[in-house]
């Protein structure tokens, strides 16, 4: 006898960037979007699907998001509530609620690297512990850098720059947001759930170095290298520079581990198998480069 799909999903911190609704939405699937009382991201997401459904919620208040959780019967709880801001720190008390709610399935905020129990997105870590502890499966998902997210790591945005803050030569994993979305939504939709309870995924779009970033460029941008981002109009650049000095060592790739300080650059891209046929898109496509 065939093991029974997920079929109820809902989804936390549906902001601009990772787009899962969307993803959703494009194959059919009814999904619920929990937005926060004064989020006005959901005014991006279409009003006339009859598969999605909006409501809001207080994201501190567990009772609160639990009832709407048990109320529409959700498997699966996707989180994408933002790194910056103290929204990772949010997801204990999603936790809670998915775990009273009798959820099966928690898909925390990662979309990164493996992260470490200190230092850099330390937060990501402290919650994989957390919600093992109280017995809620997780799925959690590295995919590396969002290819749409280059100009914003070097600074381009700000600059017109593009900043390498470190050698620029060791290669670090990348994937589209569209890539991203489209695969969480296709393996929770396809997959039995035996194949997801408290797994990590690891895909890649394309693995590069930064100098092989800027090269694409074709000199329309200058390039500067320097020990660390400017700082002047360049909101937390300490944070886009650790990340950049993370791929001196090998820590920008999804094949990193944290424990051994190693990189298995076949590892980082394990599970794009699970998404068979499916046509990665590079940077270049990505970006109109």
């Amino acid at each position: 006898m065939s093991e029974a799909l997920f079929k109820s999903f809902a989804i936390v911190g549906a902001g601009p960037h990772i787009g899962i609704p969307i993803a959703f939405l494009a194959i059919g699937t009814p999904i619920l979007v929990i937005a926060r009382p004064t989020s006005k991201n959901t005014s991006t997401l279409p009003d006339n699907d009859p598969n999605l459904k909006v409501v809001r919620a207080d994201y501190t208040s567990a009772s609160e998001v639990s009832a709407i959780l048990r109320e529409n019967k959700v498997d699966v709880l996707i989180s994408t509530v933002t790194f910056f801001f103290g929204g990772v720190v949010v997801q204990d008390v999603l936790a809670d609620a998915a775990k009273e709610a009798g959820v099966k399935l928690f898909v925390p905020s990662e979309f990164g690297v493996s992260p470490p129990a200190a230092g850099l997105a330390h937060e990501k870590h402290a919650f994989a512990v957390y919600a093992k502890s109280i017995g809620l499966p997780t799925l959690r998902v590295y995919n590396g850098l969002f290819h749409d997210f280059v100009p914003w790591v070097t600074a381009l945005t700000e600059t017109g720059k593009f900043h390498i803050a470190s050698k620029g030569d060791m290669p670090g994993s990348f994937t589209a947001i569209s890539d991203v979305a489209g695969y969480v939504a296709h393996i929770l939709t396809t997959l039995p759930p035996s194949r997801l309870l408290d797994v990590e995924v690891r895909i890649e779009g394309q693995r590069a170095t930064l100098s092989e970033i800027s090269a694409l460029y074709k000199g329309s941008v200058p390039v500067v290298h320097c020990d660390a981002l400017p700082i002047e109009g360049v909101l937390a650049a300490d944070v886009r520079t650790s990340y950049q000095q993370g791929f001196d060592v090998g820590a920008a790739s999804c094949g990193w581990d944290p424990d051994t300080k190693t990189d298995d650059a076949e590892l980082a891209s394990k599970d794009n198998s699970l998404w068979e046929g499916h046509r990665w898109l590079t940077i270049g496509e990505v970006l109109g480069l």
